[in-house]
Formats: structure tokens, sequence, C-alpha cells
């Protein structure tokens, strides 16, 4: 079952960078476009993939300016596979996806209720939810109660982000945070739990967003690019709803002390894995195996 809580138009003058300076965040200004620091590392704050051939010295400056650890940024789009890319959907045809992709999605719309949702009620039971999500990650942890709570609070009547809602007798089995920009629309957090899955709610939901982004308001849709931090198999179920892999080249600009200690940690990167359940030590396993995509990169480049 699908509804919409009201027919807004999602087009707004508004953007994601603009939300963040009311939240107080500061932003840097790089190849004339804003960045956002997340965890330390600075970041394009849009919605949609972007891609440019940056000035290295430039953008170690803005690095140094922010204390972040690293910018990372992409070239391209490129036409060749590769090891780095974003998840887009720029087309979706409900008819075109196999049948038991089809078969999935109408179980799910019959089984659940698929929504824009109503703030307080989500707020009531957007926690439990998300814990019970994490159940499926051996690694990656819940946010706590009060940095998940201060966030939804942040998102309240600020017209960029759109919150869906999956429900079953009034209990939340999952939801996808929507922020939509003029130019498309970033999937900003997927969380559905074990019970959701088993009754489809992943299909029924992302088939609702695409009708409504892609087939009514004509905005591409995008899941961002490929993990660094946590085993996922949600890009490749994408790609059952034919998302697009836009392949492009990572780059990272390392703060000079970072880019130190990265090539000093790099060769132990396996050995570092096994203690992944630590959450510091994920950290930096993150950041040595996106270091090694990047090199991975250098030497394909060379054999081509």
């Amino acid at each position: 079952m699908v509804c919409y809580m009201t027919d807004l138009s999602v087009v707004n003058h508004a953007s994601y960078a603009d939300f963040l300076k009311a939240q107080g965040e500061k932003m840097y200004d790089l190849g004339s476009m804003p960045w956002m620091k997340y965890h330390g590392v600075l970041m394009p704050a849009t919605a949609m993939p972007v891609y440019f051939d940056l000035n290295y010295d430039e953008a170690l400056q803005v690095v140094k300016k922010s204390n972040a650890i690293l910018l990372r940024y992409a070239t391209g789009p490129q036409q060749s596979p590769g090891s780095w890319w974003n998840m887009v959907s720029r087309k979706y045809d409900f008819n075109s996806v196999s049948a038991s992709t089809r078969s999935k999605i109408r179980r799910g719309l019959k089984r659940l209720k698929i929504s824009q949702v109503n703030e307080g009620w989500f707020f009531e039971q957007a926690y439990d939810c998300h814990v019970e999500c994490y159940k499926r990650y051996k690694f990656a942890l819940p946010d706590n109660r009060n940095t998940f709570e201060s966030f939804l609070l942040s998102l309240r009547d600020q017209p960029i982000f759109n919150v869906w809602g999956c429900k079953k007798n009034s209990k939340l089995l999952g939801y996808v945070i929507c922020l939509v920009e003029n130019n498309g629309v970033f999937m900003h957090t997927v969380d559905i739990t074990p019970e959701g899955l088993q009754d489809y709610a992943a299909y029924a939901m992302i088939h609702t967003i695409l009708e409504y982004y892609v087939n009514d308001k004509n905005l591409p849709v995008s899941n961002g690019s490929r993990s660094i931090s946590h085993e996922t198999e949600m890009q490749d179920f994408l790609q059952k709803f034919n998302f697009q892999r836009e392949y492009s080249e990572l780059r990272v600009v390392y703060r000079t002390d970072i880019k130190l200690i990265v090539c000093f940690l790099y060769p132990f990167r396996r050995l570092i894995k096994f203690f992944n359940v630590i959450p510091f030590v994920h950290k930096v396993s993150s950041i040595l195996y996106q270091e090694e995509i990047i090199r991975g990169q250098a030497s394909r480049s060379e054999i081509l």
C-alpha cells in the first residue's frame, strides 16, 4: 500500500549547504563548490555526485585551514568500469525489472504501508528502529540516542528532507531519509529492520521512491559512492532496480601528518583489519582501504 502525505513540490531553492550553515556548520569553498566536514573528512556538500579536477596545493590549503584529516573527491565520470563509482537511477520502469523483483515489490506493497511520515510519530519510533537495523552489520554501530535524536530534530521543517517510512500494524519497520535538491535526490539514510526485510520492505520502499522522484518529479536518485566503512549489499540490491554504477576515479588530499601515518600503516592494513571490531581501528582500516583503492587505480592507469 502506498500513500503520499502531501503533494508538495520537491523543487525548492534551499540547498544542503544552506541547511548545514543554518545548523552552525562551517562551509569551505573550493572549485566553485561548498565543502562540508563529515567525521573529519572534507566532501562536497551536495545531493548528487559531482566531479572535479582540483589543484592539489589549493586543496591542501583548505585541508589545513579546516583541520580536516583529508579531502575526498572524484574525477570523471568515465566510461570504463573501475574501482570507484556512484550509484544513480536516472530512469525507472517497473516493467523492465526482473519478474522476481516485480513479485517482491507487489508483496511488499500489499503487506506494508509506505508513505512520507508524520514527524511526531516517526520521532517516537525511529531510534528503536535504527538500533534494530544495525543488527545486520558485523562492525558498524548505531548512533547513540542523543546523537540520533539531535539529527532528527535538525530535519524538522526542512523542505530539502523527505522522510519515507515503512509501517506494519503501526510499527516502524524501516525508513529512508531523502535529501532533495533541484538537480537530484540523495538517499541520505536507509534503515530497514530484519523483520521489514522479511516482508520485502526494501523492495516496496525503493520502488515507491523511484516512482515518486524519477518518474513523477523527473529527478535522478543517488545512493552515493562505494562504501569503504562497512559491508553492505545495498548497492548490489539497487542494481535490481536498474540503478547504474557511474564510474569515476577517487582522489584524496591528506593532511600532512595523516599522510605520513597512512604511509606507515599501509603495509599492515590486512593485519589491522582483524581488529575492526574496535571503533577507532575500524575508522583507520577504512582509510587504509580507501588508500588501497587509490593505489589500485594508479597501477591500472600504468598498465593501460
